[in-house]
């Protein structure tokens, strides 16, 4: 199962669409129920009952689908988070000195980093 799968089976449910969840996803209609229907299979469980151009969640649907939300929120923290380790500034020691400075100190450090 790709998160990818997850997310679109997220956004079917956000949506209550899925012609707008494929919309917002960038993906064709039948793309995203295909990959719903997919993970159903890969699951061996219904997720959606589908009917007459409706569908309604099981309760297995709705046990999934928080899940899915709540796991998808620690995935985008953990994409956040790690992003701002990489790009703090903070996190990165910067010397200043005279270029005139003659002294061993620096150039050992130099030497050693």
């Amino acid at each position: 199962m790709l998160l990818r799968q997850m997310k679109y089976f997220v956004a079917v449910i956000d949506c209550n669409s899925f012609t707008e969840a494929a919309e917002q996803c960038y993906i064709s209609q039948s793309a995203i129920s295909q990959q719903i229907q997919s993970m159903e299979k890969e699951l061996g469980v219904e997720l959606l009952h589908r009917g007459n151009r409706r569908f309604t969640i099981t309760p297995t649907g709705q046990y999934f689908y928080s899940h899915c939300k709540a796991i998808l929120e620690q995935v985008d923290d953990l994409i956040r988070e790690t992003r701002r380790l990489g790009s703090d500034n903070e996190l990165q020691l910067r010397i200043g000195y005279l270029r005139c400075y003659s002294g061993m100190e620096l150039y050992q450090a130099i030497e050693e980093g």
